[in-house]
């Protein structure tokens, strides 16, 4: 990227958003999602999990889409307040972070969804798990176990009927996130505003995890590789730049 200010973030966002949107759309089709049903009771496993191979790194995709309007969109972000001053709108110091992590939609903006049943999509990763490199006393005592088939995943039927509520909301909320994703972005702005200006204390520096996102390939091949890849680089050249706003 030669200079930010010859990069049309614009175009951009509006292209990735485009790419998410048929994405969803894809998702919506798969699992028989409709305006009459939109929550499905079961799905046959094999399609539970190809959905959630898609699923998953659209919604890492759209959370890097909602950085970058966060950093180069026109958002109203409101005065900044004065250090030493509690903001009424802004949660408690020490639960900014968690309070940006669950977003709730009454506190998305105007016109957000208030439906108890879609939760509101994270606008922050999840925290990469890291387990200990070692095993225990009690897994090297197994491994002597002559039944050592235990430790394998059983081999499940794939037309196995799985609960797929969650799944539905989880591809809902997706969804709400394009929808208002511009009152998606300026809540993360405003987190943004009052971290620069140490007003908060926050948990975390960055809406991003570190590492590559679940998805990404160094060669993608598939529409959604690409938007995964290009979104992911994009947010972390927005959210690492300086604010000119």
């Amino acid at each position: 990227m030669e200079n930010d200010t010859d990069f049309d973030w614009h175009l951009a966002i509006d292209r990735n958003f485009g790419e998410i949107e048929r994405i969803v759309m894809q998702l919506y089709r798969l699992a028989g999602i409709t305006s009459l049903a939109p929550f499905v009771a079961t799905l046959p496993r094999f399609l539970y999990c190809r959905i959630l191979s898609i699923l998953r790194p659209a919604e890492y995709a759209a959370r890097r889409l909602i950085a970058m309007a966060a950093c180069k969109l026109d958002l109203d972000v409101g005065p900044a307040p004065v250090r030493g001053t509690a903001d009424p709108s802004s949660p408690p110091r020490g639960e900014d972070t968690k309070a940006c992590e669950r977003s709730e939609p009454d506190e998305v903006g105007e016109g957000a969804s208030t439906n108890p049943r879609l939760p509101a999509f994270r606008l922050f990763d999840p925290i990469k798990p890291y387990c200990e490199p070692w095993l225990t006393p009690e897994q090297i005592a197994a491994l002597s176990d002559p039944v050592y088939a235990r430790w394998f995943t059983p081999v499940r039927p794939p037309d196995e009927p799985i609960k797929a509520g969650a799944l539905c909301r989880r591809i809902a909320a997706l969804r709400h996130a394009l929808v208002e994703l511009d009152a998606y972005a300026l809540r993360l702005a405003r987190w943004r505003a009052r971290r620069h200006l140490a007003t908060c204390r926050p948990k975390r520096w960055w809406p991003m995890r570190p590492g590559r996102p679940p998805g990404w390939k160094r060669r993608p091949k598939t529409a959604l590789e690409q938007v995964l890849a290009e979104c992911d680089f994009l947010a972390r050249d927005a959210w690492t730049s300086p604010d000119t706003s």
